[in-house]
């Protein structure tokens, strides 16, 4: 007899070409595409989803205190001022995602804008930008780009909290396939939208799967001096608002009322305790994580990325406070709790986003056309709380009732 050709598991995520024989297999292989580069040991090289769990390893197994880091001494200029872990390099990997020129490299680091000059990326007048390659990188494939593409020109004019202008190759996976869900969604190419529900899932489960890296809703020891995962808090975002785009929602702007489902609810909550638990609502806590020395441009954009995506989540939760049928235990429908009970005005404790047109300049040209002086002011003393939108909480609330 003539056995039948043994069914084989095709990896979901656009580009890649990759299959299995078992589902399980497929399974282990797609969470690479999305699981962060996790702690590990530097003596039996196994990692952990968490510091604290590697330093209990460390302090069972290997009969050590600490695990082995980098001397502070060789840590880079960056993460001394910011008082966060140096990861090595040249140039280190915190100073490559933030496209700024490394202590450690010695060499410099060219900018993209600037030719082959390294001493312009230092200066701090010009903000070393990055556009969205027209080229496709390495490790990113020539579809990835076409619906990342897509996203900046049909999503990103309604939900602008991506900074287009220094996106890079160098970006989070789970912020980058999850961008590339709603270019799927939006693209309405053939079969575009079945992939991107495809997508979708395998990237729900990423998340799920990854909650004790990014929830910091339950964390006892939660503050602000904490790590702020903005990518993966962006790419959980995008993930909240395409649930309800794929479930029936016919625009894209703040006006969107769809019904959420409720493991999206959860999802949207839980996000939205992280950000409160970590004080990304508070302008002080954002100026405190920078100093005198950081470069002035790179700084506005930071505080400018978390302001914008603080106004989104708010929008978002606006946006699904509309009337939400659940069925109960009886199988009667009934009325959910919006969830715009979890983020109020008066939570928006930080001034509103200034200068649209510098957040999306693309390029030197463009970014030195529309730059103003404010760019270049930002002190841990000048907390400008009577522009904070908090203080507005009353007025916007009775226009809204």
């Amino acid at each position: 007899m003539l056995s039948s050709p043994s069914k084989t598991y095709k990896c979901r995520f656009p580009g890649c070409s990759l299959s299995y024989q078992r589902r399980e297999h497929r399974h282990r292989h797609e969470a690479q595409h999305t699981r962060r580069q996790l702690p590990q040991c530097s003596i039996c090289a196994q990692t952990f989803s968490r510091r604290d769990t590697l330093r209990r390893h460390m302090q069972k197994v290997h009969v050590t205190k600490e695990p082995a880091v980098p001397p502070t001494k060789n840590a880079c200029t960056l993460c001394r001022n910011l008082k966060i872990r140096c990861h090595g390099g040249p140039p280190c990997s915190n100073c490559l995602h933030r496209g700024i020129p490394c202590s450690l490299d010695l060499h410099g680091q060219t900018d993209v804008e600037s030719g082959d000059n390294p001493k312009r990326a230092s200066d701090p007048q010009f903000m070393p930008l990055r556009s969205l390659p027209t080229q496709p990188k390495a490790n990113r494939s020539a579809k990835e780009n076409h619906y990342l593409g897509l996203y900046f020109k049909l999503f990103h004019p309604h939900w602008p909290f991506i900074h287009r202008g220094s996106f890079s190759e160098y970006e989070t996976p789970l912020l980058v396939q999850s961008m590339v869900v709603i270019g799927l969604w939006l693209s309405r190419e053939k079969d575009t939208q079945s992939k991107a529900m495809n997508l979708h899932q395998v990237l729900d489960s990423a998340i799920r799967e990854q909650t004790a890296v990014w929830d910091a809703s339950s964390l006892e020891d939660g503050c602000s001096a904490c790590s702020w995962p903005i990518p993966t808090y962006q790419a959980i975002l995008l993930h909240t608002i395409f649930a309800g785009l794929s479930q029936g929602g016919e625009g894209l702007g703040p006006d969107l009322k769809p019904s959420l489902a409720p493991p999206d609810r959860d999802l949207l909550e839980r996000l939205v305790a992280s950000c409160k638990k970590l004080g990304l609502l508070y302008y002080p806590n954002m100026l405190n994580r920078y100093c005198q020395d950081d470069l002035a441009t790179y700084v506005w954009v930071s505080i400018e990325e978390v302001k914008r995506f603080n106004m989104t989540l708010f929008k978002v939760c606006r946006a699904f406070s509309g009337a939400n049928r659940q069925t109960n235990s009886r199988g009667v429908a009934e009325m959910a709790q919006p969830a715009s009970g979890i983020l109020q005005v008066r939570d928006l404790q930080f001034p509103w986003p200034r200068n649209t047109p510098l957040w999306n300049a693309v390029g030197k040209a463009e970014w030195l056309s529309v730059a103003t002086e404010d760019v270049f002011r930002h002190s841990p003393h000048d907390t400008l709380e009577v522009e904070w939108i908090s203080n507005s909480a009353g007025v916007l609330e009775m226009l809204d009732g």
